[in-house]
């Protein structure tokens, strides 16, 4: 099972999945392999430049003990890259049609929830190489301070989890968000599709929706039939 599944409600419906751009992950290996090219052209000029002849450590010469460390280094850069992979592909920001979890860690996960009916504000930051490339950084207030602050950064598509997130904040105030998940696209389904048509009438006579949110959403059920 994955991981997110196993932190959903009974009945709670995944809307978007996003994780950071893939941009992120390409910059960040770029950068260390870089500094793994470095690390190795210094270990060998530096074991081309030494004497070669003068022992340090056992059988050892200072060329090739400095040839040594910058490979260690490097080994341990090659690692920290594979480490950014995986927290690349564990890390995901996730929707429901009730809130929005932050899934953070490899082996130790953290997930944050942020509740849609506690949101109070969103705000979207992208730069201008952000809005080239399609990513940006969505922050979240659920509550007065900073405490209640969460920051999706660097994000895929942002606008795109924004707007998912913003409508299903809009669903569940309308009490109707688990219709997008209830009845697929089906010939089959008429009768929950007629049932359903009557619980929207139900919320509509009692205020819940307007008439024009009920045409709207029983004329999107009927073109399923």
């Amino acid at each position: 099972m994955n991981y997110v599944d196993s932190l959903l409600s009974r009945g709670e419906q995944i809307v978007y999945v996003a994780r950071q751009h893939i941009f992120v992950l390409i910059s960040n290996i770029l950068a260390e392999l870089s500094m793994i090219a470095l690390l190795v052209a210094a270990g060998v000029a530096s074991h081309v430049a030494f004497d070669t002849s003068h022992t340090v450590i056992s059988d050892l010469t200072a060329s090739s003990l400095i040839l040594l460390i910058s490979i260690t280094m490097s080994l341990v850069v090659l690692v920290s890259g594979f480490i950014d992979y995986l927290r690349w592909t564990t890390e995901q920001y996730v929707v429901t049609d009730r809130r929005v979890i932050q899934v953070q860690g490899v082996l130790n996960k953290r997930a944050t929830d942020s509740s849609l009916e506690k949101i109070n504000d969103v705000e979207l930051r992208q730069s201008i190489f952000g809005r080239m490339m399609n990513f940006g950084t969505v922050a979240i207030l659920t509550a007065s301070g900073s405490e209640g602050l969460s920051v999706m950064d660097r994000i895929a598509d942002p606008l795109a989890f924004k707007r998912a997130m913003m409508d299903a904040k809009h669903n569940l105030e309308r009490g109707y968000g688990f219709l997008e998940h209830a009845y697929p696209h089906s010939s089959g389904a008429t009768g929950d599709i007629q049932r359903t048509i009557e619980d929207l009438a139900n919320l509509r006579d009692r205020g819940i929706l307007s008439s024009d949110e009920f045409e709207a959403k029983k004329q999107e059920l009927l073109r399923r039939i």
